[in-house]
């Protein structure tokens, strides 16, 4: 495989368990399927440009973000909500390092962002910094 599917997989490896201990449905990219009716997470993997680690040599810095979306209902506080996303958050805590392959990525941080209102829901994105030389 290549360094941007290995990336990938580790991302949606570690989002699968934080899903599982959570006990979340979730809305995948490119598997389709029904949006559940009740409150779910959205998992989105934004690669960033890549750059050259080093000018003599083909190794390349890759970054982005896997941005977890926590989809909830309407009628409760935001705190709850944000306290929900900070549990989520936590799965993805600073320095952690995810290997696939020959690729290893490390954690760079998360972010829990303000949330608003889609429809009759309420979205809470929670923004996960990686980097990977590779």
């Amino acid at each position: 495989m290549s360094a941007e599917a290995d990336i990938h997989v580790a991302l949606m490896a570690r989002a699968e368990v934080m899903a599982t201990a959570l006990s979340y449905p979730v809305l995948w990219p490119q598997k389709g399927g029904g949006i559940p009716t009740g409150e779910h997470i959205k998992i989105a993997h934004l690669p960033n440009d890549n750059e050259p680690a080093e000018l003599s040599s083909n190794v390349m810095r890759r970054q982005g973000f896997l941005v977890i979306t926590l989809v909830s209902p309407l009628g409760v506080y935001e705190a709850v909500t944000r306290a929900k996303a900070g549990l989520i958050a936590a799965f993805f805590y600073r320095a952690l390092r995810l290997t696939v392959n020959t690729t290893t990525l490390t954690i760079n941080g998360h972010s829990v962002r303000t949330g608003r209102q889609e429809g009759q829901r309420w979205e809470t994105p929670i923004f996960v910094g990686y980097q990977a030389t590779a």
